[in-house]
């Protein structure tokens, strides 16, 4: 007998029907109304069926209103489809609205048996999970605080930290992650990623289209709520921004730095621990230093490498590797990597530092994995000065750090 998948959407049809009563010189008459309300129908989601398997990651993509929230809202059972069915044969963790579970009025403490009790964990289960929930959640120190003082990466913290706790089958992950500082983000991708290895799907939606090529290994197309595209990452992106996702645009570059995931057998050598971009603002055409802090707790040898990334794709990879021989001695060390001029055009960007491993061919090697990887965003306000493909001329240098 044929396993049944863990998720089957069947022909779902999601509709809104918006009213608009229009108004007369009749309306301000008393005793009279205006004329008769005009309804009209908005299609979110357009017959669109798929399955998952357990263990599958799934990323959703599309424009503002192309129905990707609506979708995951249909499978978390938030949204009732029009027409259609959608099917979860398993257990769920919904990251959508990170706190939405929170009494603005309980405290913290009070809050994770509150949130989890509506997430449908029970009260043992809570009580077991609750020390690594506020171990991750970072705010020990103000459990006894009503959660309407925290701040808004505080209740996203504590959130991730309860919904995380959840062993589930089907994690759906709304765009959360752009809440919240570098070392959270960095750690909640992780806990993502430890959490499908541990065999639970994902469905991520997310405008970060390095995020879906990183995680995902599937990914949907949707424009008005239709299936456009249900393939590879790299089907998707060609249809979605005109190209596959490359990662390095420099011809004399050999390099092609296609996956930034640390494989299990070598996490933990080598730990970034921050990255920042001073000044996170910029105008075209002015200097940029990204400064990362780097702990190395084995000995090792590696390349250090730079990357510059739109939300869509890389247009730059550093030519010019950074420093490798402080690899070579335990410590923890900053790493400042001036940019003295970017000739980009206006946007947000993000820069990426990586810790390569070392092989013979340099920089003619494709390399398939990371010691250890870390990104922080920018934005750049100006005209457009160059396009992809550019070079930059990047002064790199290390120190001990105090």
């Amino acid at each position: 007998m044929a396993q049944k998948p863990l998720v089957h959407v069947d022909h779902v049809t999601k509709e809104y029907r918006l009213s608009q009563e229009r108004t007369n010189a009749r309306a301000l008459i008393p005793g009279r109304r205006g004329e008769a309300a005009e309804s009209t129908t908005f299609r979110a989601l357009n017959d669109v069926s798929f399955t998952m398997q357990p263990g599958d990651t799934l990323g959703l993509i599309g424009h503002n209103g192309a129905g990707k929230s609506t979708l995951l809202r249909v499978l978390a059972g938030i949204v009732e489809p029009s027409r259609g069915h959608a099917v979860v044969n398993g257990r769920f963790a919904s990251l959508i609205e990170l706190g939405i579970g929170f009494d603005p009025e309980l405290t913290g403490h009070e809050n994770v048996f509150f949130a989890g009790d509506i997430m449908g964990m029970s009260k043992a289960e809570i009580r077991g999970k609750y020390d690594e929930i506020i171990e991750f959640s970072g705010v020990s120190e103000f459990l006894d605080m009503p959660v309407k003082r925290y701040s808004t990466g505080m209740c996203a913290r504590l959130g991730f930290a309860v919904a995380t706790a959840i062993d589930c089958d089907l994690l759906l992950v709304d765009e959360v992650l752009s809440v919240g500082d570098f070392e959270f983000q960095r750690r909640s991708l992780e806990r993502i990623r430890e959490m499908n290895a541990a065999g639970a799907a994902l469905v991520l939606v997310t405008h970060n289209l390095w995020a879906v090529n990183s995680m995902c290994e599937r990914v949907i197309l949707l424009d008005h709520g239709r299936i456009v595209v249900d393939g590879t990452p790299a089907e998707a992106m060609k249809q979605y921004i005109g190209e596959e996702p490359t990662t390095e645009l420099d011809p004399e570059a050999g390099a092609t730095f296609e996956d930034f995931r640390v494989p299990p057998m070598i996490a933990g050598k080598v730990e970034i621990d921050s990255i920042e971009a001073i000044p996170e603002v910029i105008r075209s055409g002015e200097a940029i230093t990204i400064r990362a802090k780097i702990t190395v707790n084995e000995p090792c040898e590696g390349v250090l490498v730079m990357s510059l990334f739109t939300s869509e794709r890389a247009v730059y990879a550093e030519r010019e590797l950074g420093p490798s021989d402080f690899l070579a001695t335990p410590g923890t060390y900053v790493i400042d990597a001036e940019v003295p001029r970017v000739p980009m055009a206006t946007g947000r960007f993000q820069f990426r530092i990586a810790v390569l491993p070392q092989d013979d061919r340099h920089l003619d090697q494709v390399f398939p994995a990371a010691l250890a990887v870390a990104s922080a965003e920018m934005k750049i306000d100006g005209e457009v000065m160059a396009r992809p493909g550019l070079k930059l001329q990047t002064n790199w240098s290390v120190q001990t750090a105090s």
